[in-house]
């Protein structure tokens, strides 16, 4: 075991050394301060006005979300002319198909079940999807009149 005194001082001084350090040598020191949070980058955008377009294009991709919620919550599976639909026992068409499916369909329904779906859809479907925007879960509580045509 070797007694002696080192340059620079004990054998623990290596542990607590915070002086400048070669680059290269492979010591790291730790930084006594803590790393940042990043932040989100649509943070603070909520609040901001929206042009024309994009609050038109906010609408009708609300408007197709409910389209295909309605979809869901209505069996219109069952006289749809592709067979794709009734195979897989759910309405697999895109946004033109559904709009056509719910405009053969909906007059068809007896009030009661246009109630029952209008109600379904306005807690986000048999899944119970919750809004993607805002401008969808206000468009939700409309009466259906206004986009199933």
């Amino acid at each position: 075991m070797d007694h002696r005194v080192k340059p620079g001082g004990d054998e623990g001084s290596m542990r607590s050394f915070n002086g400048p350090v070669a680059a290269g040598s492979g010591i790291k020191t730790k930084s006594t301060r803590m790393a940042r949070r990043k932040k989100h980058g649509r943070r603070g955008l909520f609040h901001k006005r929206t042009t024309p377009e994009e609050e038109v294009a906010q609408r009708e991709a609300a408007f197709a979300a409910i389209r295909r919620l309605y979809c869901e919550a209505l069996p219109l599976w069952r006289s749809c002319a592709r067979p794709f639909c009734r195979r897989h026992r759910r309405c697999g068409a895109d946004d033109k198909g559904c709009r056509a499916c719910l405009a053969r369909a909906w007059p068809l329904l007896p009030a009661a079940e246009q109630n029952r779906a209008h109600w379904s859809v306005s807690v986000g479907g048999p899944r119970r999807l919750p809004p993607a925007t805002h401008m969808e879960w206000a468009l939700r509580r409309y009466p259906p009149s206004n986009f199933v045509h």
